[in-house]
């Protein structure tokens, strides 16, 4: 099970394991490139879902970063604002061509 974590999600980090890299910080958000699933925890804990990041280093071969640390960002569905804004932008472009 991979806890439903795709790649291209946005990850929101709320927790730092220490073997980090300092960018990996609670606040952070990163984009995942690679979902594990049943990775086994290093510290004697269950078998869990793993990612890794775009523009982050790699722990290594057989490691990555533990999903339970991280938040999944729910893709925003366009508005009726934004579906506006969208026509407007599409508009000015087709009128400047």
């Amino acid at each position: 099970m991979t806890d439903d974590w795709r790649v291209d999600d946005l990850a929101l980090c709320v927790s730092r394991h220490d073997c980090y890299p300092s960018q990996v910080r609670p606040g952070a958000i990163f984009t995942v490139r690679a979902v594990l699933a049943n990775m086994p925890d290093l510290a004697g804990g269950n078998a869990g879902t793993a990612l890794n990041f775009r523009d982050v280093a790699e722990l290594g071969p057989r490691a990555a970063y533990c999903a339970s640390r991280f938040r999944k960002i729910a893709p925003h569905a366009p508005d009726a604002f934004d579906s506006e804004v969208i026509e407007m932008l599409c508009g000015l472009r087709r009128a400047s061509r």
